[in-house]
């Protein structure tokens, strides 16, 4: 049951997260994430992924990989869980 509530607060923190959007400067004010003055470059891959669609193949493929990790976890808790009990029942009984 730990293991749901550890899960359930660190899905919480990381919609709360992306909920966050960073703090926009006003016109005329230096934003305090600008380190140089150098333009920043597009990068080309991620622009290339979504122009192609193959950047919901990655979101797709992270979430699987995301949702079976989970998956995992909580069946191995599941059996540890079990176990836990049958080792006290059977120290109980004897």
């Amino acid at each position: 049951m730990k293991l749901f509530k550890i899960l359930a607060l660190w899905c919480f923190i990381l919609v709360a997260a992306a909920g966050l959007q960073p703090a926009q400067a006003q016109p005329g004010q230096m934003s305090e994430v600008e380190f140089s003055s150098a333009p920043q470059t597009q990068i080309e891959m991620a622009d290339t992924l979504r122009q192609d669609g193959k950047i919901y193949v990655v979101v797709v493929v992270l979430l699987t990989v995301l949702v079976g990790t989970i998956a995992y976890l909580v069946a191995i808790d599941r059996k540890v869980s079990r176990l836990e009990k049958q080792l006290k029942d059977d120290l109980v009984n004897k």
